[in-house]
């Protein structure tokens, strides 16, 4: 089966919550504390960048559903998609690392980097091959300037 015609059955939200579970269950190693206004403002952080990635696309008129990709009206590159290409995924991380810093455990940690990994490889990867195929040599063009996270 091509890559494109792949179905991903866990929603990336579904992703995220398993892996801020996944967090608090691990045992903890090497526990710290940080300042509360620390987990404060990546958490706030997080929320911003979530929200004004997904405000561009409903100004776009386009899909935010990750599922149906294929839907994708518009090629968003402005605003927030002109410093990373997966803000809203992006956004995610910075609450997971909030998350991580209330927990104060380095093992924790890894919730945030398995995120990072399954989004960018089951996810994000298919995401960009629809978009290639949609939008062309625009996409490729926009890949080339904007990083995928940072």
């Amino acid at each position: 089966m091509a890559t494109n015609q792949r179905k991903i059955p866990i929603p990336p939200p579904l992703i995220f919550v398993f892996c801020a579970l996944l967090m608090k269950i691990l045992p903890p190693i090497w526990q710290f504390s940080m300042p509360w206004w620390l987990v404060i403002l990546l958490g706030g952080i997080g929320c911003v960048i979530g929200m004004a990635s997904v405000l561009q696309f409903l100004l776009a008129k386009t899909t935010v559903d990750p599922l149906k990709v294929e839907n994708a009206s518009q090629l968003v590159i402005n605003g927030i998609y002109k410093y990373s290409r997966n803000p809203m995924y992006l956004g995610l991380v910075f609450v997971l690392l909030a998350w991580n810093c209330y927990l104060g455990s380095l093992s924790a940690i890894l919730g945030v980097l398995l995120f990072v990994w399954y989004i960018t490889e089951f996810q994000i990867k298919r995401e960009e091959e629809s978009l290639r195929n949609i939008f062309g040599d625009a996409f490729t063009a926009y890949c080339q300037d904007t990083r995928r996270w940072l």
